[in-house]
This record gives C-alpha cells, structure tokens and sequence, in this order.
C-alpha cells in the first residue's frame, strides 16, 4: 500500500469514527415520542412540515376536537354513573353492564375519530415523513409492530 492510500484509508476511518456518533443519532427515536406527538410545533419540526402541510394539520385538529367535545362530554356522566352504581350497596349486574357498554360505545367513537384523524393526517404527508411519523407512533406506543 502506497503511503497516499494509507493516509487516505486512515482519514476515511477517522471521519466515520468520528460522524458514527451523529448517524446513530439520528436513527435514535426522540426523546420522548409521545411529547412530540401531543405538542403540533414539536411535531411540524420534527416531520419538517411545509407550510401547507402545517396549516391543513391545524384544521385536522381543530375538526378532531370539534369531534371529541361532545364525546367527552357524553362520557363524563356515564363514568359517574358507573361509579355510583359500583359504589351502591348491591349493584344491579345488568344496569352496571349496560352502563359499561354505553362507556366502551363512547369510547369506540373517541378511538375512531382519532383513526379518522390520524388516517387524513398521514395522507398529506410525504413518504419519509410517514415513515418518521410511523416510527414516532410506534416508539411511543401507539401502535405495534406486526408480529411475523
């Protein structure tokens, strides 16, 4: 090996040694997932959303939470009502269970709203942001990796 090529294969080494740190880095989930997901600057930072991109996701949300407020608020007394069933001196099996029902129901919507959400969010997003969202989700345990 010639003197030039073994400075070459020397500085080569020393520059992926020295860029590994950064790599590994950057393929590392974020630090906390499920703060970026719940925080929409941190999420528009970390997917590099465009400014379309932005402003079709704040309009995603704000029709979310038109689609939620009255779920919580149809949940909220039934929670309650469960609660002084469960806390009578002999619960009613049947009225527990139908109130039980009537929460899992709500419940149901609330989860299909966020899919609903969630499915029109990621249609706007480019390959390597879905993918980056995708990884996002699943670090933050929102969905499962498929068990082959």
């Amino acid at each position: 090996m010639t003197p030039k090529t073994k400075s070459l294969l020397l500085a080569t080494f020393l520059l992926a040694l020295v860029g590994l740190p950064f790599l590994a880095e950057a393929a590392k989930p974020p630090q906390n997932p499920g703060a970026i997901l719940r925080n929409p600057r941190l999420l528009a930072r970390y997917l590099k959303l465009t400014t379309e991109q932005v402003a079709t996701y704040k309009t995603l949300r704000e029709t979310l939470g038109t689609e939620l407020k009255p779920l919580h608020a149809a949940l909220e007394p039934l929670q309650a009502q469960l609660k002084t069933q469960l806390d009578a001196a002999s619960p009613v099996a049947c009225t527990v269970g139908d109130t039980v029902v009537d929460i899992d129901e709500v419940r149901d919507d609330i989860r299909a709203a966020y899919e609903k959400f969630d499915d029109a969010f990621s249609a706007i997003l480019t390959p390597e942001q879905l993918t980056k969202y995708e990884n996002l989700k699943e670090a933050a345990g929102l969905i499962e990796e498929d068990e082959g």
